[in-house]
């Protein structure tokens, strides 16, 4: 069976924001680590407000402060991640916009942007001797003499309050999935897991990958083993993919599948915290069959349902 894959050839360009937090190690001595967050997520740099402290908030929620018209939760990452405070009083705050909703991060230190391709990132399996919350980490970028680690902030969010982290809705015991087969390609664990025990509650059967890389191998697996698109079609019937993976994102793999010949009838809805109007036509040029953000679950599940009654109606 073929399983190659050249991850190179279209990588998508990534562009980061590259922040520092300083921890005390084990021993007791002061070190910093270097971390990254997509620029598409990023509104604006601040330095630290006043904030307003409330009752029964989180330890790593350190307060809300206002922005113009928005109330914003600042969120201390050192806390999080070493569970040490950061200095308030030299600290930068990163507001990040992702599923509709608008967060700051505490750091100590913003650097600068920098630029990279989608396939430079490694899997959070390759990252050694890290003392931080590991699980939070999505990804690792080998940048000169600096191990980048790119920061699952959808995850710090959904492990706050899940709530925010992705919105549903009770359509009771509908069950239009039945006998369906679909494909998510989805690296944060969380997000993955509400997504695929949501579908499963619809009735379909869920292959979830954590990468693009291990999505596009299984796939090309299941179309040499099924040989014709009806059997391919049975197989797999739609697939739901992340944009921002390591080693293969969500652009490349859709162009990976559209572009093949047996593949391409296959519908894929991109499903993602990063989508706005401003992007949207990526998505399209690369042949995507829908894009949501990824607050709601239920539109999601409309979505889906959309997708593949349209496919059988041109059957």
């Amino acid at each position: 069976m073929q399983t190659h894959v050249n991850i190179g050839q279209d990588a998508t360009k990534l562009e980061i924001i590259e922040f520092y937090l300083k921890f005390n190690d084990r021993s007791g001595a002061m070190r910093e680590q270097s971390y990254g967050i997509n620029v598409s997520k990023v509104r604006e740099i601040i330095r630290m407000p006043e904030l307003t402290i409330l009752p029964n908030l989180p330890n790593t929620v350190k307060g809300i402060f206002k922005l113009r018209d928005s109330i914003i939760p600042a969120l201390d990452l050192r806390e999080f991640l070493y569970h040490q405070q950061a200095d308030d009083t030299n600290c930068k705050v990163v507001i990040a916009e992702f599923n509709m909703l608008q967060f700051g991060f505490i750091v100590d230190e913003v650097r600068r942007i920098q630029h990279f391709t989608w396939d430079q990132v490694e899997a959070p399996s390759a990252v050694h001797n890290v003392e931080s919350n590991s699980a939070s980490i999505v990804g690792i970028i080998k940048a000169d003499s600096t191990n980048i680690l790119m920061v699952d902030v959808e995850k710090i969010v959904a492990e706050i309050n899940p709530q925010l982290a992705i919105g549903d809705d009770d359509r009771g015991d509908h069950k239009f999935g039945e006998g369906l087969n679909i494909v998510i390609a989805d690296d944060s664990q969380t997000i993955q897991k509400m997504i695929k025990d949501r579908l499963e509650l619809a009735g379909f059967n869920v292959t979830a990958f954590k990468n693009g890389v291990e999505a596009w191998t299984a796939l090309q697996n299941m179309r040499d083993e099924a040989g014709t698109s009806d059997k391919l079609l049975e197989d797999v019937s739609l697939i739901i993919s992340d944009i921002e993976m390591p080693q293969m994102d969500g652009y490349s793999l859709t162009k990976h599948i559209k572009d093949d010949h047996l593949l391409q009838q296959v519908p894929v809805v991109l499903f993602s915290s990063i989508i706005n109007d401003e992007i949207r036509h990526k998505g399209y040029s690369v042949g995507a069959d829908a894009q949501l953000s990824k607050p709601q679950l239920s539109m999601l599940l409309d979505t889906v349902q959309d997708l593949l009654q349209k496919r059988l109606e041109n059957v």
